[in-house]
């Protein structure tokens, strides 16, 4: 396993990024805000985009923590943000309100590009990373009951309290989901905010979580099971960049090929290794998206 290291960084940086940015593509280009949703994840992926790209010569605002899908994805219609990270498959059932699951990576990234295209928003390259939402139970609990799958849940004999946040109720990738799909009647829906779960799980007061696929918390497999999703009911969730088409237009083609480089650095498990350094250990998203930049050469 890759063991991410930290070094302080000279709050101007180093001369020669100072020197590349003076003279890359960017310089003299409109600034551009680029904003994330509203958990760690999100954070890191924006600095990791804001970095690469400030690296190049673009200004870039970053605005941290704007809200959900329904809540961000608003903002970059009406301007108020240039750009932020979506999820494909979010991307098309919440906006594009697409009511069945996509039957691959590939169908769920172009129905999500034609949603944004729709509306004048350019969606970049995919990442090799999905974040998917996926149904975790400790350990103890999964052995207690038998529980391998989500179906698996329909044997627990009582009703089962499900955590997730505010959104997740009424999403197909979801409560509505576990519903529809599993046929599961026995759940009773507690609403929590995202990155409180795993404290919710530990201490009993939710038998189930909606968590992420790429969370730090799950390279614990001896602490937590993750339920499988043999109908695909949680679809396929790669991230990609939607930036507005007149921002791209402005920006040149620099500004999409650097997010696209960033874009294809990151996979599954090195993402599951930032986010663990972030909410496991402390680390600011800041400081771990300049080391993986660096490591990189991507900055």
């Amino acid at each position: 396993m890759l063991v991410l290291a930290f070094v302080p960084v000279a709050c101007g940086g180093s001369s020669a990024t100072k020197t590349a940015a003076a003279e890359g593509p960017g310089v003299g280009k409109p600034p551009v805000t680029f904003g994330t949703k509203n958990f760690p994840e999100q954070f890191l992926l924006g600095e990791l985009y804001a970095q690469a790209l400030r690296a190049k010569g673009f200004h870039v605002n970053l605005k941290s923590d704007v809200g959900a899908t329904e809540i961000i994805y608003r903002a970059l219609t009406l301007g108020t943000l240039d750009a932020y990270p979506e999820y494909t498959g979010i991307l098309r059932t919440v906006i594009g309100d697409k009511t069945t699951r996509a039957a691959s990576p590939a169908q769920a990234y172009n129905d999500a590009r034609q949603v944004a295209g729709a509306e004048g928003v350019a969606m970049l390259n995919p990442t090799p990373f999905q974040d998917r939402d996926v149904l975790a139970v400790t350990a103890a609990f999964a052995r207690r009951y038998h529980l391998r799958a989500i179906a698996d849940l329909a044997k627990v004999p009582r009703a089962i309290r499900v955590s997730g946040a505010p959104e997740f109720r009424t999403r197909l990738e979801g409560y509505i989901g576990l519903k529809r799909v599993y046929g599961l009647h026995n759940l009773v829906f507690r609403p929590r905010r995202i990155g409180t779960q795993y404290a919710a799980l530990d201490n009993g007061t939710v038998d189930a979580a909606d968590a992420f696929s790429t969370d730090g918390q799950l390279t614990s497999t001896s602490k937590y099971v993750v339920l499988k999703d043999p109908k695909n009911m949680f679809g396929f969730e790669n991230e990609a960049p939607l930036v507005r088409q007149k921002v791209l237009d402005m920006e040149g083609p620099a500004f999409a090929s650097t997010l696209n480089a960033v874009s294809a650095t990151l996979t599954t498990s090195l993402m599951r290794q930032m986010n663990a350094s972030v909410v496991l250990r402390g680390a600011s998203p800041t400081s771990v998206a300049d080391r993986f930049l660096r490591d990189h050469h991507l900055k």
